[in-house]
C-alpha cells in the first residue's frame, strides 16, 4: 500500500488523540448527482448499505485510492487484489481507514471517498463489484453509509436486467421500455433528493441494483440505444413505476397509496392489459391459512404496520374486505380485535395479510373465501391475480407485447398514456 505522494503514513491512535477529537459527523450531504457536463450522462448516488461496519473494500482492477471527502487529502492507495476497511473507531465514532494489519488512519469527520484514477475500473463491496466511486459517511447511530456515485447509464446496465431479467432477443423492445422507465424513475428522484446524501437505494425500496455481475450484452444495448430518454409530462420527468404482473389490469394510483398520491400523479392511469400477462406464474395464485394461523400472523405484523404497540392492537378476531377499487384491487381491509376495529388501506393490505412463511401477499387483487375440510378443518383462502403494486408498466405484459411485435414506444404509450418520451441528454 502507498500514498499518491509515494509515502504511506498511517497514524497509530493514542488515548490523547481520541480525547481531542471533535464530535462525529452526522448527516453529511454528499455531492449531488444531477449536475453533469453538457451532453453527458448525469451521475447518480445509490445507497448500497447503511450499517455498523466495518466496511471492507477491495480493489478489483487498477489502483484504488482513498481520500478525505472534504479536503481531497490522500489517505491510501490499494493495489489490485488488496482489501482495506473503513471503520468507526473510538468513542467519537469518526471514520478511519484500517489496514489489514490493524493500523488506522487519523479521523476523517467529513467522510471518505474511494475511487480509481481516471474513473476506470471496479471496486468490491459486500461480495459485489461496482463501477464509479464510493462515498462513505457516518450516518448517525454508529452506522456507516456507503453510497456508489456513478454515471446514470452505467447504473442502468445493472438495474435493467436486475428488474426485468434477460427474456431474450424476441423481447428486446421490452428491455428498451424497461430502460426508459428505470431511467425516468431514477431521474425524477435525483431531482427530488439533491439535498440529501443519496438519490436511490439499491433494493426494492427503489430499484434493484446489483453491480456489474448482472450486466448482459442485450440489456446493455437496450440501455445505450435509449440513452437519455425519459418519460415526461408538463415539462417534468415522471416517477415511472413498474411491477411484475398486473393480473389483466394495472392499478389506479388511489388504490395503492391513497387519494393524495393520486392527486400528485394524475398522469398515472389504470389500463387494461388483456391476456398479455397470462404467461406469468403470478397470473393466478392461491394462498390459504387456518384461522389460527392467519390471526397469529396479523397479531405479529399489525402493530408495526399500524404504528401501535401489540397491547394497543389487541388480539385479532376477524377480518373483512370492505371495499375494492376501479381495477378490482382491495383498497380497504377491516381487522377486528378484542380492543378495537382497525382499517388497513391500499398496498399495506399485502403487508397485513402475510403468507404463512411471513412474506407479503403477491398483490391486493384477490378474493377471500372460507373452505371446509382437510386436516386443519376450516381454512381461509385468498385467490388472486398479479404480483406487485400494479402501478405503471406491467413487465410480463411488456415482454409479451414485445414478442408480439410492439416497439418500446408503443409499449410505454399503453402503460403511460398521459406521458411522452423526451431525450434529455
Amino acid at each position: 500500500m502507498k500514498c499518491l505522494s509515494g509515502k504511506m503514513v498511517l497514524l497509530l491512535l493514542s488515548a490523547f488523540l481520541l480525547a481531542a477529537l471533535s464530535a462525529c459527523h452526522r448527516g453529511a450531504v454528499l455531492p449531488p448527482g444531477l449536475v453533469s457536463p453538457p451532453g453527458g450522462s448525469p451521475p447518480v448516488r445509490v445507497r448500497l448499505m447503511n450499517g455498523p461496519g466495518p466496511v471492507e473494500i477491495g480493489a478489483e482492477s487498477g489502483v484504488l485510492l482513498f481520500s478525505d471527502l472534504a479536503s481531497g487529502e490522500k489517505i491510501a492507495a490499494i493495489e489490485p487484489g488488496g482489501r482495506w476497511s473503513v471503520v468507526l473507531f473510538g468513542p467519537d465514532g469518526q471514520l478511519r481507514v484500517a489496514s489489514p494489519d490493524g493500523r488506522v488512519s487519523r479521523p476523517h469527520p467529513a467522510g471518505i471517498r474511494v475511487h480509481m484514477p481516471g474513473g476506470n475500473g471496479e471496486f468490491r463491496l459486500t461480495g459485489r463489484s461496482y463501477r464509479g466511486e464510493l462515498l462513505l459517511v457516518n450516518s448517525g447511530g454508529n452506522r456507516i453509509m456507503a453510497v456508489n456515485r456513478l454515471p446514470l447509464e452505467e447504473y442502468l446496465r445493472s438495474v435493467v436486467p436486475s428488474e426485468i431479467g434477460s427474456p431474450g432477443s424476441a423481447a428486446y423492445q421490452a428491455l428498451k421500455a424497461q430502460a426508459v422507465s428505470a431511467r425516468s424513475y431514477a431521474m425524477s428522484l435525483m431531482s427530488e433528493n439533491r439535498r440529501f446524501s443519496y438519490d436511490l437505494t439499491a433494493d426494492t425500496g427503489d430499484q434493484m441494483y446489483r453491480g456489474t455481475s448482472t450486466e448482459h450484452q442485450l440489456t446493455d444495448s437496450a440501455v445505450f440505444e435509449t440513452a437519455g430518454e425519459c418519460l415526461t409530462s408538463g415539462g417534468r420527468v415522471l416517477t415511472s413505476f413498474y411491477h411484475s404482473t398486473c393480473g389483466g389490469r394495472t392499478a389506479d394510483p388511489s388504490e395503492v397509496w391513497g387519494k393524495q398520491f393520486a392527486e400528485r400523479n394524475r398522469w398515472l392511469r389504470s389500463v387494461g392489459d388483456g391476456s398479455y400477462d397470462s404467461g406469468s406464474r403470478w397470473a393466478e395464485w392461491e394462498v390459504s391459512w387456518s384461522r389460527q394461523q392467519l390471526l397469529l400472523l396479523l397479531k405479529k405484523y399489525l402493530p408495526e404496520l399500524m404504528k401501535m404497540s401489540a397491547g394497543e392492537v389487541g388480539e385479532p378476531t376477524d377480518i373483512e374486505i370492505m371495499r375494492k377499487g376501479p381495477s378490482g384491487r382491495n383498497v380497504l381491509l377491516k381487522v377486528t380485535t378484542d380492543k378495537r376495529v382497525l382499517q388497513v388501506e391500499g398496498d399495506n393490505i399485502r403487508r397485513a395479510l402475510r403468507k404463512p412463511d411471513g412474506s407479503i401477499l403477491p398483490s391486493t387483487m384477490f378474493d377471500l373465501s372460507l373452505q371446509r375440510g382437510g386436516s386443519s378443518g376450516l381454512s381461509i383462502v385468498a385467490r388472486g391475480r398479479g404480483f406487485g403494486h400494479g402501478l405503471g408498466m406491467c413487465q410480463t405484459g411488456a415482454i409479451a407485447r414485445a414478442s408480439a411485435g410492439q416497439d418500446y414506444r408503443k409499449i410505454l404509450d399503453r402503460y403511460f398514456p398521459k406521458a411522452g418520451i423526451s431525450r434529455l441528454y
